[in-house]
């Protein structure tokens, strides 16, 4: 007699194998929305039906589209002379001096120095709360894997 429960049971010794099987469904899975997705974008887009896409069809017309938008995109501003950056450097140097007052006179540089500070200051939270959820979405992706994959 067998009961689901014994259906539902699998080996210990072929739980690489159900793992392995179940990673190559979710790609097809995912694989096959994907096309879903673009072959859906294509023809809102284009007005091309589904039956006559294919993928080269799909990435000539994408490229023709992206030709026109990068015709319609302002072109990018010039660069900055070495002069325009001196100037800059004077005023952030002259407005930080301003704060910090008479005895930041005599020091060379102070406006970038007190400048380097109120920005790394101003950083330092974001970038270590930023290190700790990298971290802590490492180890999570680590589990969500080893328990849908078992590994």
């Amino acid at each position: 007699m067998s009961t689901a429960s014994e259906a539902q049971r699998v080996p210990s010794n072929g739980a690489d194998v159900n793992g392995a099987r179940l990673l190559f469904v979710d790609m097809r899975v995912r694989s096959l929305m994907l096309r879903h997705a673009r072959q859906g974008a294509v023809t809102r887009a284009f007005g091309v039906p589904r039956a006559d896409q294919s993928r080269l069809a799909t990435m000539i017309l994408i490229g023709a589209a992206a030709a026109v938008l990068r015709d319609l995109t302002p072109r990018p501003w010039p660069h900055a002379t070495g002069a325009d950056a001196r100037i800059g450097a004077s005023l952030v140097n002259v407005a930080f001096r301003g704060m910090a007052g008479a005895p930041s006179r005599g020091m060379p540089l102070a406006g970038g120095l007190i400048a380097f500070a109120l920005l790394s200051h101003s950083i330092r939270p974001a970038v270590a709360g930023s290190a700790r959820e990298m971290r802590a979405l490492t180890a999570e992706l680590k589990a969500a894997f080893g328990a849908r994959y078992g590994h």
